[in-house]
């Protein structure tokens, strides 16, 4: 039984270091410290984007973003287990620069973000952005016309009964 528990709380505890690891360097724009937490093959899917693999790819698009948005990026949450871990943070952003092809607007706005995270052997191998708010998915997507997919299914992390309503 405390086995068990042993091996509960000490994963917990990892993956909530790989996590505030992770928050902390998004925070302050020190992506190189990404490169020993995150799987260079690692599968990205968020909002604005599927399918899509490596760290290189990951870190290009937070650099961007934090280039263009000059985000404050505020720590919400955190959790860990097993091979399961995830943030969310609360994002506050204005954009001032090129964000790829899109020039600035000076818009501003605020978004919750829940980074789901899957874990293999101490690395992330799977990162997954929910979006708590749709402020910067409008914006992006909806105001600057920018790809958006639709009709996703994301695979469940727990499938419930069907009950036959």
């Amino acid at each position: 039984m405390f086995d068990g528990l042993f091996t509960f709380a000490r994963d917990l505890m990892t993956n909530i270091s790989i996590t505030r690891r992770l928050y902390e360097a998004f925070a302050n724009d020190r992506l190189d410290e990404w490169d020993e937490l995150v799987d260079k093959d690692v599968l990205l899917h968020s909002t604005l984007g599927r399918d899509i693999r490596g760290l290189d790819a990951l870190k290009g698009w937070a650099a961007e973003f934090i280039k263009a948005f000059r985000p404050r990026i505020d720590l919400v949450d955190e959790f860990g287990a097993g091979d399961r871990a995830l943030f969310t943070v609360n994002i506050h952003w204005q954009h001032v620069d090129n964000f790829f092809d899109l020039t600035p607007s000076d818009r501003r706005g605020t978004s919750v973000e829940t980074f789901i995270l899957t874990l293999r052997d101490g690395k992330v191998i799977k990162w997954e952005v929910g979006d708590m708010t749709l402020d910067l998915v409008v914006y992006l997507a909806g105001d600057r016309g920018l790809f958006y997919p639709q009709n996703v299914i994301p695979e469940p992390i727990i499938e419930g009964a069907y009950l036959g309503r």
